[in-house]
């Protein structure tokens, strides 16, 4: 490199390091969760319902976003005089993973991806005072393009709903949530003008479906049937029944915010 490239390149990094240190970035503040504070309790209750079953009456939760001075979450636990807990927090996922470490450290339980062991005392551990549970950031991000494809974009609703809820245990608050992706994307591309047959060009099938994400393959393994775009969310129930609705309303459910895929930059042929 010349002494003139090299004193550009300095400039350059100088002038760039200027402009960051002088810029204000917006707060992430705005960003709450969107469900209220009786219906964040509620899916805690019952999460705890699934995990404990005639257990779970044993635990009385509410949610208090007052609770949490700032944007951390915290969640404050107790005994009462009949041997129960009372888990307030800031939202239903700083509950959920504060009852989860009541139940890993005082009772010796488990959540795993495989399988549990719950196999609480009689009565329950007794708490002196109060056990405040802080978090130390604002987000708690899970997962990535590649997983989706590797293990959850098999899952149906029963296994989905056992994700969301170890991710609430976890003090999971900021998950990303790609499943559906494609069906938006479709109709996108058919208001454009394109045909089914331009749409099938470019998915690929279900297995590969990392890679189209990221633009290194298309079509391969594909293309994607309808029934693909709108995979109901069985068993039935009175929720949604598209499974990816389903799986944003109980992430909401329990103050998480889920993090939505944008455009990628990878465009059908058909478009050109």
């Amino acid at each position: 490199m010349s002494p003139r490239s090299s004193l550009v390149l300095v400039l350059v990094v100088v002038f760039s390091l200027f402009i960051t240190a002088h810029c204000k970035f917006p707060t992430l503040d705005h960003l709450k969760p969107k469900a209220s504070e009786k219906a964040q309790g509620r899916a805690v209750v019952e999460l705890l319902k699934r995990l404990l079953g005639n257990r779970s009456s044993e635990f009385i939760v509410s949610v208090n976003r007052n609770l949490s001075n700032d944007s951390l979450d915290v969640c404050e636990l107790r005994s009462t005089k009949n041997n129960k807990i009372v888990a307030t927090g800031s939202t239903g996922v700083a509950v959920a993973s504060g009852i989860y470490n009541y139940l890993k450290y005082f009772c010796n339980c488990h959540v795993s991806w495989s399988g549990d062991q719950l196999d609480l005392p009689r009565p329950l551990p007794r708490l002196t005072g109060v056990l405040r549970i802080s978090t130390q950031h604002r987000f708690r991000y899970y997962q990535n393009v590649c997983t989706f494809s590797y293990s959850s974009v098999w899952w149906d609703w029963p296994r989905w709903e056992r994700e969301i809820d170890w991710m609430a245990l976890n003090g999971i608050n900021l998950p990303l949530a790609f499943t559906g992706q494609e069906a938006l994307w479709q109709e996108v591309y058919r208001s454009l003008g394109l045909n089914q047959s331009e749409i099938e060009e470019f998915f690929s099938g279900p297995a590969f479906l990392a890679w189209n994400r990221m633009g290194n393959m298309f079509k391969f393994g594909g293309p994607l049937p309808q029934s693909w775009h709108i995979k109901p969310a069985l068993p039935p129930s009175n929720e949604t029944s598209m499974l990816y609705f389903k799986i944003l309303e109980r992430m909401r459910s329990f103050g998480m915010i889920p993090v939505l895929p944008a455009f990628s930059g990878n465009i059908p042929k058909g478009i050109l």
